[in-house]
Formats: C-alpha cells, sequence, structure tokens
C-alpha cells in the first residue's frame, strides 16, 4: 500500500523540475498522463503483475513474472487506465527480449542500464518471503535480472530487502541504519558503498534528487525516510523532489509502508487510491491471511 500510495502521490508531479510546480501536498490530478486523482503508474502496476504471480504460482516464478509484465505492456493488464501509458526504456528493451527470444532472465548488461524499474516493484516479493529474510534477499536479485542486470540495479534492489526485512524483525530507524553502514563493505559499487555508509545522512537537495538512476533513487527515498518521523512528511518530501517522482514516492513508500505500517499511511491517501481494496487484499493473500475476492480480470 505503501509503494502505490507512494506512486500516486509522485505521478502528478513526475518529470517537473523541483521548485516549478506547486508543492505536492496530498492526491491530485493531472502530470503528465494526466490521470485523475489517487491513480498509479507503471511503479504499481508491475508490482501487482508480480503480486499476482506470487499469489497464484505461491513461489517466484519467472516466467510467470514476465508473461504478466508482457501482458500489462501489450494489453494494460492491472493498469489504473486499461493500457500501458508509461514503461521504462530498460524494461521495454527486456520485454521486447522476452517476447522475440523467450530469454526468462532478459536485463541486459550495460553501463548505462542502471534505472530504477525492479525497485520500484520489488514489495510483493517482500510480503511473500517476509518470513524468510535469507530468501527473500536472494530473490530480489532474480525478480531484478528479469528487466535489470546491471550490479548497481542488483545491489540496490538487494539493499532495499536487506532493508525490510530488518523493519519487519522490529528494528528501529537507528538500528537500521547502523546495520546498513556496517554492511557497507558488501556492496561492489563506490556509490552504493558510500549510500550504505549514510551519504543520504549527510546530503540535501539540490545534490539529493529523484532521478532515475537506481542509486540517486534510493539516495532519494532513504533522505525522506530520514528526514521524517511520519509516513506523510517522508511522502511529501520525497515526491516533492520532482523528476522520477512517482517512483522517488513508490521506492520511498516500501520503505515507509514497512516500517510505520499500513494504518499510518494516512486515511484519506487510502481512500483516495484508486483499486485500494484490492491491492490490500493480494497483500493479505500473499501472506497467507483471509481476504476479500480479487476481481477476474486480475487473474
Amino acid at each position: 500500500m505503501g509503494l502505490a500510495v507512494g506512486d500516486a502521490l509522485g505521478a502528478p508531479v513526475e518529470f517537473m523540475e523541483p521548485g516549478s510546480f506547486t508543492p505536492v501536498t496530498g492526491m491530485r490530478s493531472g502530470g503528465p498522463h494526466r490521470l485523475p486523482a489517487g491513480y498509479w503508474t507503471d511503479d504499481t502496476s508491475m508490482a501487482l503483475c508480480s503480486g499476482m504471480s506470487l499469489y497464484i504460482k505461491g513461489a517466484f516464478d519467472p516466467e510467470d513474472h514476465m508473461q504478466r509484465f508482457l501482458r500489462w505492456y501489450r494489453e494494460g493488464y492491472l493498469s489504473s487506465t486499461g493500457r500501458c501509458f508509461d514503461i521504462g526504456v530498460r524494461t521495454r528493451h527486456a520485454l521486447a527480449r522476452f517476447e522475440s527470444e523467450g530469454q526468462v532472465f532478459a536485463g541486459k548488461e550495460s553501463f548505462d542500464s542502471a534505472g530504477n524499474g525492479a525497485l520500484m516493484r520489488l514489495a510483493p516479493l517482500l510480503i511473500r518471503y517476509g518470513n524468510d529474510p535469507e530468501q527473500a534477499v536472494e530473490l530480489a536479485l532474480d525478480h531484478c535480472r528479469l528487466t535489470h542486470a546491471d550490479s548497481r540495479c542488483l545491489e540496490a534492489n538487494q539493499m532495499l530487502a536487506r532493508l525490510a526485512m530488518a523493519m519487519l524483525a522490529g528494528a528501529g530507524k537507528t538500528a537500521v541504519f547502523e546495520q546498513l553502514s556496517a554492511d557497507r563493505d558488501r556492496y561492489r559499487h563506490r556509490e552504493m558503498r558510500a549510500l550504505a555508509g549514510g551519504s543520504f545522512l549527510e546530503r540535501e537537495p539540490p545534490e539529493i534528487r529523484g532521478r532515475g538512476y537506481v542509486v540517486a533513487s534510493l539516495e532519494a527515498a532513504l533522505w525522506a525516510f530520514a528526514k521524517s518521523d511520519t509516513f506523510f512528511d517522508g511522502a511529501l518530501l520525497a515526491v516533492n523532489l520532482g523528476e522520477d517522482s512517482d517512483t522517488t514516492g513508490a521506492i520511498y513508500g516500501q520503505l515507509a509502508g514497512t516500517f510505520y505500517g499500513y494504518r499510518a499511511i494516512p486515511q484519506q491517501w487510502r481512500e483516495a487510491l484508486f483499486q485500494h481494496e484490492f491491492i490490500v487484499a493480494l497483500a493479505d493473500l500473499l501472506m497467507g491471511c483471509e481476504a476479500e475476492p480479487l476481481p477476474q480480470e486480475w487473474f
């Protein structure tokens, strides 16, 4: 729910330069895709594809994941508008590779492919494997490799998984950040080590930017999380960075939703979110709880 709320909050100011728009204070319509208030973008659509695959298959099934991603891209499956209106370049290339060659782990390994298109959709995997932290962290790699194979993307997805697992175990913010710093040498890339070491605690905008580059977007989400004490305040810090605001919001939402819990997300935001009751139901089903039936078109 945190992922979807953050996505929907950021959608109206996506691609806008920070400071060039009226600050976001709640759900509103507009943006490059002219979405109604509370509607979400590709971040949530792909997360729902992942969640449905994990629920129906009962485990991580990469082939089924890619089939559902392709249905979203080609047919608008699990889109808030019924069509795919936004897709990252690397995700589109990976789905084309899967469609033409049948390559399941279709992420390309190249220097310029370190986008945030896998990090934005990780939450369902973390929910499904929340009771098995080691497997959650390991599967975060395979989940990323479906569309993004740059090692910075892989490390960022594992970092988010480790952070979420620590929060689910009850760690407070200080303990989470201390453990992240203690583990910084496990990360290969200099920027990822700097991020683990707490760069987000020492920097402020405009150095902090909500860009599509995976390290920058994770840093921006961690900055918003560290600089706030509520889901509300941090979400507004995240999306008002502009640029790739929907994804910054979605990554922040995964962190803050895990840490603060469902009821800490403002009720007016939850109720304004398109299909919020089905998103909650899917999360409950992934946890093995009873839930309201999902719409047939989601299957």
